[in-house]
């Protein structure tokens, strides 16, 4: 790489460095300082200056290794907001090419940040030291050794920090490695780098990052002679950094696209963009960029045979050099006016710049500048006709562009010496300058040829990859056609589940509505209204035309309950009065009465379980019915167990214990099961029920009557109207027995004549 090469991408990579370590600062003047390091250094130098020696360094309000950056006492800085500023203040020293006090300066940040335990910011202050020692000192021993302890801080002290900042620091480090072996000719290992790199530029999704790492690449492939994929990089960095507005970064890819298309002969693509950058570094005074940009744009205008433009541009560049007071630059440009004056034959001028340049690459130590200077000297002399002079001159010069290795310098050396040779009419040695000279040129063309199969290859490697990439486009437009077909039937099915879902919620609450509304009618029309138990009483005259129907389909399942049984069944009956439900109305009232008789009926409710079961048949009276499957048990049994009942409520409510009970059994004519309904049997427990009362009154207590059919009895009998009466002869026939807990003589005829009468 010739010294100008290097310098130009000395320039750029200190540039677009500091984009990419860009970052937020909470503190604005720090901000301030940080935008101004790739405008005006000086500027950004001096504001860091004064934040420093304005303010007092606090103590941070916890020792954990996450400190907030709050400054809203402007007096004061905190731990990490100073290291920012040390930070700035060491690269704006590294951008003034002040090597000394930029590594005193970042030392200091190193220091505080360890002291702070601020791991992260440590690592950074290391990174920066690091390349302080590459770029302003060209110490790469060194810069190495400080990366490779920064890789194993970054490995140990992983887990202190978070994921994205470790990976910030890994690509650093990468790009530093990657930079410096570019440089100094390892270009394979640099690629490598390169390639790691990109990894961890693809997670920290950043763009100036990206354009930082486009530009550097591009300029790697640049110096190495790829021009393809150095056109492909720095366009793809430039319009990116065109993109989002970011001036200096474009300002950089102009340059490195100016160099690009001057050494692909390209100039007037190479005036326009260098052209561009030279405007934005004369607008922020930055005299280094500035000066290459003139040099470049006067190159272009040398090489076009614009001598007189190329002058005034090399002019303007050897100004700003001198403001930098850069002797090895300096002599350069020198060396550069002095070829143009050679080219407008004023030789004069020519020997004159070409003396200046040999004591300044002298002083400086610049044997590539020097060996230029001879070759430049012995050509000058073989145009002013002194061909001994020149041979001698030229000679000396080949020998320097041998040492240093340098093959440009060495095909031009050849070439002037075969001249100088013909000139001196010694053909022989023209000849072996020439062949000398061609065989360096062939070499030159076998590596061209060489570097241009690589840039083939690695084209058709990237074709494919477009290729498989389109592929691979395609398929997943094909993916995403049929995930949005299905998207859209899924989301189809799921609005008509939604709906069935909200129409079957709404029936089912509707549902639920409609079966609390008929269990509450259930209640209201089928329970009796002060006990709560289930009421014989129908209600069907009470209701309106449009339950007719359900109340009697209602009441004949409630009454199939009583008779409706199949014929292997057998019930007892037993229709049982209380008569201190009567009472307790005329004692204590209408109130005390009605909670008296709700707690009766929920007594019986707890105390009668299934099968059995109770109904409340009127005020004071009770059916009770349960199952039969021995017809010779006892009535007295069941007359004892409802008298227990009865004694157990009114025991604790101190009320009236007795009791008076009809009770018959279905069948009750044993040999036929269906002579007698539901109707004539509760009239039957109605005479009983009646007898045991009369029994009551003569004897002072709790009666029962139990009246059953003889299984001889013949259903024609009571085949008549009136079921009462058919009882009462039943009765004096023998036909029906009669067994009662008294002596009392019932008279049965007075029942059925009482019946007549009230018909």
């Amino acid at each position: 790489m010739s010294p100008c090469r290097w310098l130009i991408s000395l320039m750029i990579i200190s540039v677009t460095s500091f984009g990419a370590q860009a970052k937020i600062y909470t503190t604005p003047i720090l901000a301030e300082a940080n935008d101004l390091l790739q405008t005006n250094p000086e500027q950004s130098l001096a504001i860091t200056s004064r934040y420093l020696d304005q303010r007092r360094l606090s103590a941070p309000k916890e020792t954990s290794r996450v400190h907030i950056n709050d400054e809203t006492d402007h007096t004061v800085r905190t731990p990490l907001s100073t290291i920012n500023a040390l930070q700035i203040k060491a690269r704006a020293y590294m951008l003034l090419n002040q090597a000394e006090p930029a590594i005193h300066t970042i030392k200091m940040a190193e220091t505080l940040a360890h002291n702070e335990s601020l791991i992260f910011s440590g690592i950074e202050s290391q990174l920066i030291h690091a390349d302080i020692y590459w770029r302003n000192l060209k110490n790469s021993a060194s810069a190495l050794g400080l990366l490779d302890q920064i890789d194993t801080a970054i490995k140990t002290q992983s887990q202190q920090m978070m994921e994205s900042q470790v990976q910030r620091l890994q690509y650093q480090s990468l790009m530093q490695r990657a930079i410096i072996e570019s440089q100094t000719g390892n270009t394979v290992m640099a690629e490598k780098r390169f390639i790691r790199a990109k990894r961890f530029l693809v997670n920290l999704n950043d763009p100036q990052e990206k354009i930082h790492y486009l530009l550097i690449l591009g300029n790697h492939y640049l110096d190495n002679g790829h021009y393809d994929l150095a056109l492909d990089r720095l366009l793809s960095g430039y319009w990116l950094a065109v993109e989002i507005d970011d001036k200096a970064q474009t300002a950089t890819a102009n340059f490195e696209l100016a160099s690009l298309f001057e050494q692909r002969k390209v100039f007037d693509k190479a005036l326009e963009h260098a052209t561009q950058a030279g405007e934005f570094f004369a607008h922020y005074k930055q005299t280094l960029p500035l000066a290459q940009t003139l040099t470049l744009i006067a190159s272009i205008y040398e090489q076009q045979g614009r001598y007189n433009l190329a002058l005034v541009h090399y002019f303007n560049a050897l100004d700003q050099e001198n403001q930098l007071k850069h002797d090895s630059r300096s002599a350069k440009l020198r060396l550069h006016i002095a070829r143009v004056y050679l080219q407008l034959y004023n030789y004069p001028k020519a020997e004159q710049y070409l003396h200046h340049t040999r004591l300044l690459a002298t002083q400086s130590n610049d044997e590539v500048t020097l060996a230029e200077a001879q070759i430049l000297q012995g050509t000058l002399e073989l145009a002013e006709g002194k061909a001994d002079e020149a041979i001698t001159t030229l000679q000396a010069g080949l020998i320097a562009a041998t040492r240093i290795n340098n093959h440009d310098l060495q095909l031009e050396s050849e070439l002037q010496l075969s001249r100088a040779f013909e000139q001196k009419k010694d053909y022989y040695n023209a000849l072996l300058s020439q062949r000398r000279y061609e065989q360096l040129f062939s070499t030159k063309q076998q590596a061209q040829v060489k570097s241009n199969v690589d840039v083939f290859k690695q084209q058709q490697r990237m074709l494919e990859r477009s290729l498989h990439l389109e592929e691979l486009e395609r398929q997943q437009f094909e993916s995403e056609k049929a995930l949005y077909k299905q998207k859209n039937i899924t989301i189809f099915l799921f609005s008509v589940l939604t709906a069935v879902g909200l129409l079957l919620w709404r029936r089912n609450r509707t549902y639920k509505q409609l079966q609390k509304r008929l269990t509450r009618l259930r209640t209201d029309f089928y329970t009796h209204p002060r006990s709560g138990l289930k009421n014989l009483r129908m209600l069907t005259a009470k209701l309106p035309n449009s339950l007719q129907q359900s109340s009697a389909n209602f009441e004949q399942w409630h009454l199939g309950e009583i008779i409706n049984e199949p014929l292997s069944d057998r019930l007892r009956f037993a229709l049982f009065e209380v008569p201190f439900l009567k009472h307790i109305y005329l004692k204590h009232g209408y109130q005390q009465g009605l909670n008296m008789e709700r707690l009766f009926g929920e007594y019986l409710n707890q105390q009668i379980c299934e099968p059995a079961r109770v109904y409340h048949f009127s005020d004071a009276m009770f059916l009770y019915i349960e199952p039969n499957s021995r017809l010779d048990s006892a009535p007295e049994q069941l007359a004892h167990s409802l008298q227990q009942l009865i004694d157990q409520f009114a025991e604790t409510h101190q009320l009236d214990n007795r009791v008076r009970i009809g009770m018959a059994e279905y069948p009750f004519l044993p040999r036929a099961y269906t002579a007698i309904n539901d109707q004539e049997l509760l009239d039957i427990l109605l005479m009983a029920t009646n007898a045991a009362r009369e029994a009551s009154k003569h004897d002072n207590g709790s009666q029962w009557v139990h009246l059953s059919a003889i299984d001889a009895a013949p259903a024609a009998s009571f085949a008549c109207d009136n079921i009462r009466r058919a009882c009462s002869q039943g009765i004096d026939n023998g036909l029906i027995k009669v067994q009662s807990s008294s002596v009392f003589e019932f008279t049965w005829h007075a029942d059925h004549v009482s019946d007549k009468n009230i018909s």
